[in-house]
């Protein structure tokens, strides 16, 4: 889960125009589903590397 100390968090919904509430769980989300789908990526990559 992201936080509003993050820097990309603010860059975010600097560029974007949105506000704070919005744009956390915009951020959370994001962050979320990008995490998840780089684990899952490196988990089907896996056995080609070892």
């Amino acid at each position: 889960m992201s936080h509003v100390n993050d820097a990309g968090f603010w860059i975010f919904t600097k560029l974007s125009g949105i506000d704070v509430a919005d744009g956390l769980r915009t951020w959370t989300v994001l962050t979320t589903t990008l995490g998840i789908l780089g684990f899952l990526a490196t988990c089907l990559l896996w056995p080609f590397v070892s």
